[in-house]
Formats: C-alpha cells, sequence, structure tokens
C-alpha cells in the first residue's frame, strides 16, 4: 500500500523536528516520574514491534514474489528520519498509528516505469497478491497465539473462585497491623489447614476480636503472624482480598486453549464492534461529548474504543508488575492489529485482499483480465480514512481527559 497520507504534501521541517523531539522527551519525563514507567515502556515497545513485525511480513512476501519494495516505514505523514538500502527507504513517519510497506503498481492508476512493470504488484500471480495482501495479518495472529501460549502454558487457565493468595490488604486492617503482604499465600489459620478462600472465611469469621495465628508462604518460604482480627457485621475480619486462581494446563492443553481465546476475542470484537456502529452505540459513545460527561465507571465511559493513550495508561495499571498479564495485553493488541486490518473496505488490509478475490474470480468468469478502476473506490476510501482519523482523535481526547480526571 502507500502511505494515505502522502497526497497532503505536508514535510516536516528541522525545527519541527526538534520540537516533535522535545515533545517526546518531555512524555519521557513525564514518565520517568510515574511508578508503572517500565510497563508504559514496554508496552509501547510491543506495539511498535508488533507494527514492524506486521509490515515486515508484507515486506517478505514481496521480496520472495520478485515484487519491486520501495518503501518500508513506521508511521503516517512527513518524514522525521529514514534511510536507503538498495531499492527499498527506511525510516518513520510523524503519525505514528500504523506503518506500510509500499509496492510500486499497486493499482491501476498508479505510473511506473516500463522497466519495473514486470515486478509490479498489479502483474504478480493472483495468489502471490492475496498472499501478500494477508502476510501482515497472519504474522499478528500467530504472534497472539504464540503470547497467548505462553502465558497459558507457563500460568495455566484462570479457574473459578478467588484464590488463597493475598492480592491487596486494606490499609490500617488486622492484616495490614499484622504484617500481611499482597503476594502471601495462607496456608494456616490457628493450626487448620487452609486450602480454599471458603476454608479462609470459616476459620476468620468464628474469632471477631480474637489474637489468631496465621501462616503464610512468602519467597517460598513460611512466615509466621499474629493478628488480632477486627469485627464486621458481628464476624471476624482480617482485611485481605484474594487473588485470581489458576489450574495448570501444561504445554498442550494450552494449544487449544490459546486457539479458544482467540475465537473468544474475536467473537467479542466483532460484538463490541457492532453495538459501536449501532444507533443505540452511536448514541452511548456521544454521551462522552456532552456538557455533562458520564462517569468513569459507566458504561458510555467503559465501554468504548480507546487510543494508544488509553492502551499504555490502562495497560501499564493493569500489567502492574505481572509480566504474565504483559505478555497476555501484547497477545490481545496483536489480535485486534489483526482483525483491524482485516476490514474489507480500502485502505486496509482486507479491503485489498476483496479486490485481488474480486479480480481473480472476475477474470476467470469472464475469461480476460479483469481489474478494478481504482477511481470509484477512492470516494469510499477517503470516507473510511475520514471516520477513521475522527474516531482514533475523540478517542484520543477521550483518553487524556480520563488520564488527568476531566
Amino acid at each position: 500500500m502507500k502511505d494515505p497520507l502522502e497526497d497532503t504534501g505536508a514535510e516536516v521541517s528541522r525545527g519541527a523536528r526538534m520540537s516533535l523531539l522535545l515533545v517526546l522527551l518531555g512524555v519521557a519525563v513525564l514518565l520517568v516520574v510515574r511508578p508503572s514507567t517500565r510497563y508504559s515502556v514496554a508496552i509501547i515497545a510491543g506495539i511498535i514491534a508488533m507494527v514492524v513485525l506486521h509490515e515486515a511480513g508484507h515486506y517478505l512476501v514481496a521480496k520472495r514474489a520478485g515484487i519491486k519494495v520501495t518503501e518500508f516505514f513506521v508511521g503516517f505523514g512527513p518524514r522525521l528520519w529514514s534511510f536507503r538500502r538498495g531499492e527499498t527507504e527506511y525510516g518513520v513517519k510523524a503519525v505514528l498509528v500504523g506503518g506500510y510497506v509500499r509496492t510500486v503498481g499497486m493499482t491501476n492508476l498508479e505510473e511506473v516505469d516500463p522497466a519495473d512493470e514486470p515486478r509490479t504488484f498489479r502483474r504478480a500471480p493472483y495468489g502471490d497478491r492475496l498472499l501478500l495482501t494477508v502476510a501482515g495479518v497472519g504474522v499478528n495472529i500467530l504472534l497472539a497465539f504464540l503470547l497467548f501460549f505462553l502465558v497459558i502454558a507457563g500460568q495455566g487457565r484462570l479457574a473459578t473462585g478467588p484464590s488463597t493468595t493475598v492480592d491487596t490488604v486494606e490499609v490500617r486492617s488486622a492484616a495490614d497491623t499484622a504484617g500481611l503482604r499482597g503476594g502471601d499465600r495462607i496456608v494456616n489459620v490457628e493450626g487448620h489447614a487452609i486450602a480454599s478462600w471458603n476454608d479462609l472465611k470459616a476459620a476468620i469469621e468464628g474469632r471477631p476480636d480474637l489474637p489468631t495465628t496465621i501462616v503464610v508462604v512468602r519467597d517460598g518460604q513460611p512466615v509466621t503472624l499474629t493478628a488480632t482480627l477486627s469485627k464486621q457485621g458481628g464476624k471476624g475480619f482480617l482485611g485481605v482480598s484474594p487473588g485470581e486462581a489458576y489450574r495448570p494446563v501444561g504445554v498442550l492443553g494450552a494449544i487449544p486453549e490459546s486457539f479458544k481465546q482467540i475465537a473468544d476475542l474475536t467473537t467479542g470484537t466483532a460484538g463490541a464492534v457492532a453495538h459501536l456502529v449501532s444507533p443505540s452505540g452511536v448514541q452511548q459513545y456521544s454521551q462522552n461529548f456532552t456538557s455533562k460527561a458520564p462517569a468513569a465507571n459507566s458504561a458510555a465511559a467503559q465501554d468504548r474504543p480507546v487510543s494508544i493513550i488509553g492502551i499504555v495508561t490502562e495497560g501499564s495499571q493493569l500489567v502492574n508488575g505481572n509480566v504474565w498479564a504483559l505478555l497476555w495485553l501484547l497477545g490481545s493488541i496483536s489480535l485486534l492489529l489483526a482483525l483491524f486490518n482485516l476490514l474489507p473496505v480500502l485502505p486496509f488490509d482486507g479491503g485489498h485482499a476483496v479486490v485481488v478475490c474480486y479480480e481473480w474470480v472476475a477474470s476467470k468468469v469472464q475469461h480476460r483480465d479483469v481489474r478494478v478502476d481504482f477511481r470509484k473506490l477512492m470516494p469510499v476510501t477517503a470516507v473510511v480514512l475520514m471516520l477513521l482519523v475522527t474516531l482514533s482523535l475523540s478517542a484520543a481526547f477521550l483518553d487524556v481527559r480520563q488520564a488527568f480526571g476531566g
């Protein structure tokens, strides 16, 4: 494909590059003062890597098919930095919302040097053209599967019911006073073995206002603590919330579970998109921009698209030091990137695949070389780009407002 913002003619001057660099440094400083800096950086680096790998899929298939590749860029719009190796220019552009690989002769509207015509996309076999259009999506789906597989094989699957591992400790509670910490696994209370959260509840609820001996496993070692339980509703109250319990799956079991996760996320995404474009979904989303914005925990504020800002901000809080959660998040983002690119309209990969399939079938049926007139598709492409930019900017605005408590 080509850069959809290329025809704007905008360029970045040296001063603008310096200003952008200062802005990026400012953002970096802002991230440094936040506790979740490393998680934010890891998420951003992961997203950039996904974009590069997605485009590398297109690039490698094009090279294998002998199609000439002139550009390999991360981002769209004016160039910030680039270099050339052979016939291909590699670099970064100003609008970092994706990337592209440019092959010559992508459409019948593009003028090409006659010497390059045999190496154009439009002259390649239909099979190579179709494979090239879906290669990036395939890479993202494969990456999502591998990340889900690693998490499920390593951590297990989320089990029903809470675990006996402490997630959070209520401030100034009996647990806080006794020295319990998040991550402690409670194994014994007053000589009674604790195998489930229900065992823990039964052991403490009958001891209001009584000193209670609690044994936990911390960093692999048993630790004995004494907590004087408080009273809540006439029952003993410790003041801890449980973490999530996981059941072991194993390497072989992780394979079908990973496929199931991809299917579940795909179904959920399709349902969310269908709701967003429905009349009720549009009305609900528009409520975020009224003079009286909805509460942060309302459906209108939560069930909406998020920008890269929201992904990084909310993702950092979700990860919170958990490597498994980071890998799971990156796997989900990779799959969503694939699904997004499969939309059957230009300029997405799915739109190019639809064009190739149409030309293939029409040529077989009519027994002649059929080519789509891209001039007729340009208005649709322009509308899709306008909607995409509007949705992206509005989501970014809401994410910034939410991040600053607006």
